[in-house]
């Protein structure tokens, strides 16, 4: 099992948005407790060398070092 370490600056955003998207995010992020590298590594772009999950119009990316799981940033998919 990995630990999900989320920083206060991405749950400061999420405190912005609506309740239910953001416990959309959560619940799709809590899968990453119990399988950290589902999805692949990017090798390019602003956050490359991160894992990416995508919770609806929302981007979370996040990468995973031994069995910690880091949310490093949340980014819109699309822009309204």
């Amino acid at each position: 099992m990995a630990n999900l370490v989320w920083p206060k600056h991405v749950l400061d955003l999420m405190a912005e948005l609506p309740p239910d998207l953001s416990e959309l995010i959560f619940s799709r992020a809590h899968v990453l407790w119990r399988f950290p590298r589902l999805y692949q590594v990017h090798s390019t772009g602003r956050f490359r060398r991160h894992r990416l999950l995508l919770a609806e119009n929302w981007m979370v990316y996040y990468r995973v070092v031994d069995d910690t799981v880091y949310i490093r940033g949340i980014w819109p998919a699309q822009i309204p």
